[in-house]
């Protein structure tokens, strides 16, 4: 549509119109008046030979909170004589002229002073239906067009290592909680465990809270000297952010060999008792010299009787160093192994 063209469509479109959309401005004669004030504008200002353009530094992209008010941007430099309109790209809904809005939505409203260089569009109440492209169009004879995306966001809460924390005992548990896209940042952070307020001051007195506010905040949970009564599911309740939880589970040092010594006595009872003990050393070495033993064997002289020998010998410290470093992993001392 080109500049020539532009301004008597519009009076003709808003005229056609005006009975069955609302229309922010007045009366018929009000807004045709307004359009022919907005089109005049610093008619005499002076223009360069490349014409108006959009300052895309100041009509950035914009992110809104659900509820919000969202205000676009779109700045126009050396404008004169020509008409700014305000649509909705998804589905070409023109939404504002100049200072008007032509929408039956009434959470959307043109904001324009005069002299500005701003031609804002407002969306009160916003929700993620809002959310997409917004063009911004001047009536130049090559229509010059700039698109603002509009992001709608809510409030979120994240305690970091979920949904499930392993520590040892005694070691410090340390939950880091960040809230995002809060309206404000929260004036306060409630921790809890198992949904019972954690106290600051208790007996232990090693419970510690540090909160850094700003457009994102942080707010960390210290507890030293953990112990297994420290599991259980912990919450960070922000006032302006919905709640998240994650699950801390303290596992003391004798637990390990418990359940490793409890895995064993299952499959004992399962299997019918000792037919599914561990294979020790003695059983390794008494495999090993099979060949020696067995029929034939016995003829082979002392050398297959030394070489037997070694290569049980080499098994039984493959075995050892396997099972010593088992073990280790498992927090259980190997003292008095080899006694069975």
């Amino acid at each position: 549509m080109t500049g020539l063209t532009f301004r008597p469509v519009v009076k003709v479109l808003v005229m056609l119109t005006l009975s069955a959309v609302s229309v922010d401005g007045g009366t018929e004669a009000e807004i045709l008046k307004a359009l022919d004030e907005a089109a005049a504008e610093g008619a005499w200002g002076y223009v360069p030979l490349s014409g108006p353009y959009i300052d895309p530094q100041h009509s950035g992209n914009v992110t809104a909170q659900v509820g919000a008010t969202a205000v676009l941007n779109c700045r126009i430099l050396y404008i004169v004589g020509k008409t700014v309109s305000w649509m909705r790209t998804r589905d070409l809904h023109l939404l504002t002229v100049g200072r008007f809005t032509y929408t039956s939505d009434q959470r959307f409203k043109a904001v324009h002073q005069s002299g500005s260089q701003d031609w804002l569009l407002k969306i009160h109440y916003v929700q993620h239906r809002d959310a997409g492209p917004y063009e911004c169009q001047v009536s130049t004879t090559e229509p010059l067009t700039h698109t603002v995306w509009l992001s709608v966001v809510e409030p979120q809460t994240t305690v970091f290592g979920g949904p499930d924390l392993y520590i040892d005992a005694g070691s410090v548990i340390n939950l880091t909680c960040l809230v995002k896209y809060s309206p404000e940042p929260p004036p306060y952070i409630f921790w809890y465990h198992d949904e019972e307020l954690l106290s600051y001051d208790n007996e232990r007195g090693d419970v510690t809270v540090l909160t850094e506010q700003g457009q994102d905040t942080t707010s960390r949970l210290l507890i030293q000297r953990a112990t297994p009564k420290d599991s259980g599911k912990y919450s960070c309740s922000p006032a302006t952010a919905p709640p998240h939880a994650i699950n801390v589970h303290v596992i003391s040092s004798e637990e390990p060999a418990a359940i490793h010594h409890k895995n064993t006595t299952s499959n004992s009872s399962e299997g019918g008792g000792s037919t599914h003990a561990h294979t020790g050393p003695l059983q390794v070495v008494l495999v090993s010299l099979i060949p020696v033993l067995g029929p034939g064997g016995a003829g082979g002289g002392a050398q297959d009787l030394v070489d037997a020998v070694g290569r049980a010998v080499t098994c039984w410290r493959a075995w050892w160093q396997g099972w010593a470093a088992l073990r280790r992993l498992r927090g259980v001392s190997i003292d008095g192994l080899f006694l069975r």
